[in-house]
């Protein structure tokens, strides 16, 4: 982590200039801004009303995690007053509640269960920490989205490091943002990696049905209190989001995310699951769908012997095809699912399954 000069932050980002404002919240504004090594980065400015300690809070969780699933830390500043400045990784793509309830191009199933899967795991990383980190304020506003579209977890302005040995009179007040708080951490006060799996387990049924976790238009108003009876009611595509087609392939992985999230979202505590299980159920329901070259981007491992295949399968298919379709195959099958498209499915199936034998 590097310590940058006031002059230097201020010089990147033109001034704090309100072209250069990409975001403003409670907790302040993020500007964006252009370091002398030509680096782009997000500068998280605070506002007069946050507390130092949560800004110096997030920089102490930030800079001891490691994980491609957490925005980076790139450094920190001081400003005139000596308050922080934190110096991010700069997230092209904007956040996942933007993409959801703003974009006119909302993104395609497959596309969604990749984005679930690396929340998922970035999560899990936290709650595997030592000691645990809790974040406690899990939401979609908080999923960062890369050039690449990979989700990446931010906002660690009131995470908390939690030990066995911690006791409920221990726990912070609970905090976080109404619509994904546990309710159970509300009443009780107690804290521990099954409150951020709620917080989860709504941000699934965000992205399957593009509805606000919280929408006081609508009747319920909560979009679990929504979800949860048409879900035991098992009627599927009322809860799917309608700008998006719904093939008939894609309903079997979609069922298995919304089975997870229900399961997330339970009122009782201890019915719901741990990260670990939440991953590796997701970890099946993306292999479901992407059961190919997709895999290379989304899964931890995948052998050399696999990815010399999908090259051998993509020259091969460049030879075949003059449309130039092969080129943007495995994006297209992010955006699209539509595997039938860009070639043989079970050609492609077979390519790997040699791979793996040899």
């Amino acid at each position: 982590m590097r310590e940058f000069s006031y002059e230097d932050i201020e010089a990147a980002t033109k001034s704090f200039a309100p072209e250069q404002l990409i975001g403003k919240g409670s907790h302040g504004s993020v500007y964006r801004g252009r370091l002398t090594d030509g680096r782009i980065v997000a500068v998280k400015k605070p506002s007069r009303l946050l507390n130092d300690d949560k800004l110096s809070n997030e920089i102490d969780m930030l800079a001891s995690v490691k994980n491609s699933g957490v925005v980076d830390l790139v450094g920190v500043s001081r400003g005139p007053t000596g308050g922080p400045l934190l110096i991010m990784e700069f997230m092209h793509r904007g956040s996942l509640h933007d993409l959801l309830h703003s974009s006119s191009n909302p993104p395609a199933w497959p596309r969604r269960f990749a984005m679930a899967l690396q929340l998922a795991r970035a999560v899990l990383s936290l709650h595997e920490a030592a000691p645990a980190i809790i974040h406690r304020d899990i939401k979609s506003a908080n999923v960062l989205l890369d050039s690449r579209w990979n989700a990446k977890l931010a906002d660690f302005s009131i995470a908390v490091r939690r030990d066995d040995r911690m006791q409920p009179l221990d726990s912070p007040i609970p905090a976080g943002t109404i619509g994904y708080l546990d309710p159970c951490y509300d009443e009780s006060g107690e804290l521990g990696p099954r409150n951020d799996v709620f917080s989860f387990g709504v941000v699934l049924l965000e992205l399957v049905s593009c509805r606000k976790a919280m929408d006081m238009e609508r009747d319920p108003s909560s979009i679990v209190s929504w979800a949860l009876p048409i879900l035991r009611a098992n009627r599927l595509a009322e809860v799917c989001d309608g700008k998006v087609a719904l093939p008939g392939r894609m309903k079997r992985p979609i069922r298995r995310m919304l089975s997870i999230a229900e399961k997330c979202v339970s009122e009782k505590v201890e019915g719901r699951p741990l990260m670990g299980e939440v991953v590796r159920e997701l970890q099946g329901v993306v292999e479901d769908v992407m059961p190919w070259p997709i895999l290379g981007s989304v899964r931890s491992k995948v052998s050399e012997g696999v990815h010399k295949s999908v090259r051998a399968w993509r020259r091969w298919v460049d030879k075949r095809v003059n449309t130039g379709k092969s080129v943007a195959c495995m994006d297209y099958l992010l955006d699209d699912g539509g595997a039938d498209e860009c070639g043989d499915d079970e050609h492609g199936k077979r390519l790997l399954m040699f791979s793996a034998e040899k």
